[in-house]
């Protein structure tokens, strides 16, 4: 950052929700927004509209104040990963901050205006700095295979982990279900290409290019993922290949919880 002010002035978008018969990303005037805000969801749309809409920290702060019967239960468990996935989300979107080398102090005197206590700041900026430092992860099939196997190796995968990066596209290969789990739990997700940019390889190698570990769900017998399993390869990066039998889909991600 040039300035600790350039934290709480910055925008950002969120990620991307169900809306309707669709989806859409909310745009955030600033991390305080996205915090204040996430303090109604998602029970309470109009007090995160509300917010979203608000100019000014000051209007933003006043108004989560005077509706906290509208807060989420579990708010004080929750906004510690709140706050990362927010600071998450402007590392991403936003290199010109700087914040994944960063110096922690200048982050926190960005974050004064927040008013936040000070342990809670600072063990928050400890875990941004596991964040940061932490695996990424792609998916290739997880909008195909069953639910019980995403979910137990996903499971598997994150549940040792302090945080870690979700990668993924957003168009019609999307697995949503899996996406959707992430971003209730405040995971950060690194969007890679555009709503209607089919799944090709020049995107499979954009998107694997950014990760650390890239897991491919395939059916036995079936080769629909070979081209994600080649660029990996030729990419050398971590390669977990999970084998299942055709059966049917189930609603739900069980094995996450």
């Amino acid at each position: 950052m040039h300035s600790a002010d350039d934290l709480l002035s910055t925008s950002f978008l969120g990620p991307w929700v169900p809306f309707g018969n669709g989806r859409r990303q909310i745009v955030y005037l600033s991390l305080a927004h996205w915090y204040e805000a996430a303090k109604f969801m998602p029970h309470f749309p109009a007090g995160r509209d509300h917010i979203t809409f608000s100019p000014t920290l000051k209007e933003v702060q006043r108004y989560a104040r005077l509706h906290q019967d509208h807060w989420r239960n579990d708010w004080s468990l929750v906004r510690p990963s709140v706050l990362i996935m927010g600071l998450g989300l402007l590392a991403i979107q936003r290199p010109e901050l700087n914040l994944y080398r960063c110096d922690l102090e200048l982050i926190g005197h960005g974050l004064a205006k927040m008013r936040l206590p000070v342990r809670f700041a600072d063990a928050c900026l400890e875990r941004f700095d596991v964040w940061r430092r932490g695996p990424r992860f792609s998916f290739f099939g997880a909008d195909l295979a069953p639910d019980p196997v995403v979910g137990q190796k996903v499971g598997k995968m994150v549940t040792p982990l302090a945080t870690w990066t979700l990668l993924s596209p957003c168009n019609g290969r999307t697995p949503w279900r899996l996406h959707d789990w992430s971003i209730t739990h405040f995971v950060p997700v690194q969007y890679v290409g555009e709503v209607k940019e089919r799944m090709s390889r020049p995107l499979i190698e954009r998107i694997i290019g950014h990760s650390d570990l890239v897991v491919v769900f395939e059916a036995r017998g079936s080769h629909r993922h070979d081209v994600a399993i080649q660029v990996a390869k030729s990419m050398k990066r971590k390669l977990s290949l999970e084998l299942y039998d055709t059966q049917p889909v189930n609603q739900s991600i069980a094995g996450l919880k």
